[in-house]
């Protein structure tokens, strides 16, 4: 039998102690990486906070029924109002919002899944490896 791994435990300066904080990685090569040097600061905090959405917060067929089929295809959603909720934008910057998030897209660290814009919906967006290719 192999020994049991124990739970990551953060460190005082990485979260609020017995908090149930998730983690949200960016490595080195990424930091380092042209693609992600070239997007504006604004983006990479972003991005930083759809990695949160992504691995502990809302995702779609857990909260929203009507997309379950998106679920298993390891799927978050982000719009203004979770922007400006973060502290990221104002509820008037919506055109810096989805233009950020068109930079994501174009630059290849975000692919769109559905464009909620003509069902009043959110959109869904998946993590995409483009940047690194």
């Amino acid at each position: 039998m192999s020994p049991r791994k124990t739970k990551y435990k953060p460190k005082p300066f990485e979260s609020i102690r017995g908090s149930s904080d998730t983690s949200a990685n960016i490595y080195h090569s990424m930091l380092t990486h042209p693609a992600f040097m070239a997007l504006k600061t604004r983006q990479k905090v972003l991005y930083l906070y759809c990695k949160a959405q992504y691995y502990g917060k809302r995702k779609p067929g857990k909260d929203f029924p009507d997309v379950k089929a998106l679920q298993s295809e390891d799927c978050f959603y982000m719009n203004l109002s979770l922007a400006v909720s973060y502290g990221l934008y104002t509820r008037n910057g919506n055109k810096e919002f989805y233009a950020d998030m068109k930079a994501l897209c174009e630059a290849g660290f975000l692919e769109m899944v559905a464009n909620g814009k003509n069902t009043q919906s959110r959109s869904i967006y998946r993590f995409s490896e483009k940047w690194s290719l």
